[in-house]
């Protein structure tokens, strides 16, 4: 992995990693996206789950929304080998909250759907893309996306298939529309599109998760000598 510019300073407990992992950390930051995220209805298994929070980690995807009307969303932790923690996932209990937190950012949101308006192949989406944030929206292993989640959206897309089965598992669906619209930036290693002020924000939530207690108790530290307003998370240390 080369050397991306990055605009995350000096942080209060880069000294609790090791070098290595602050690169890490800097570098995966630089390359994330923003633009497009998943919709994941219902799921019901947590191995199809898991695989797709890996999916999004694996291709640079910054963040999945999952409903829960249904099902609980589970992550299996040992098949996650800890991608859990670097992806940013919104719980909505309904596929409109979902639609309308998304549509307030300027998303575009498609399903994965076998309707005949379907957009034959995801990579056909690439220009639409580039226009606009797109947000696509896979349904549950059973019965697939529901009658209001293809109702709420703009459009919808379909994956070309040649043999007898209509439809993948929806974890293998997710991995090969994401990849036919990420291909090219991931073979280029091509820098992301997150803002500075996300990046900074993500490293210090990724290294509060990998650090735990002696980064909060390090970061609550550093607010009391610079005197700053901020948020502080967990419980304040025990001084004795």
């Amino acid at each position: 992995m080369r050397d991306l510019p990055s605009p995350v300073g000096p942080h209060p407990v880069d000294h609790l990693l090791t070098p290595e992992r602050a690169r890490r950390y800097r570098q995966v930051l630089a390359r994330r996206t923003g633009r497009l995220v998943l919709v994941v209805e219902d799921c019901s298994d947590p191995h199809n789950a898991t695989a797709i929070v890996r999916t999004a980690d694996a291709f640079g995807l910054a963040e999945v929304h999952v409903t829960t009307a249904a099902n609980r969303f589970k992550v299996n932790r040992r098949v996650s080998q800890g991608s859990h923690h670097y992806v940013d996932l919104h719980v909505h209990q309904r596929i409109e909250e979902c639609y309308a937190a998304l549509r307030a950012r300027g998303f575009r949101i498609l399903v994965s759907d076998l309707a005949a308006s379907a957009v034959v192949g995801p990579q056909q989406l690439r220009d639409q893309l580039a226009r606009q944030p797109l947000a696509l929206v896979f349904g549950s292993e059973s019965t697939g996306v529901t009658p209001a989640a293809a109702a709420g959206a703009d459009g919808c897309f379909l994956i070309p298939m040649t043999g007898f089965p209509q439809s993948l598992n929806v974890s293998v669906s997710v991995a090969v529309s994401v990849y036919a619209l990420r291909q090219d930036a991931l073979a280029a290693d091509a820098p992301g599109d997150l803002s500075p002020e996300r990046q900074c924000a993500l490293y210090d939530l990724w290294v509060r998760e990998h650090k735990g207690r002696a980064a909060e108790v390090l970061m609550q530290a550093e607010v009391g000598r610079k005197g700053e307003e901020l948020d502080v998370y967990g419980k304040a240390p025990d001084l004795g």
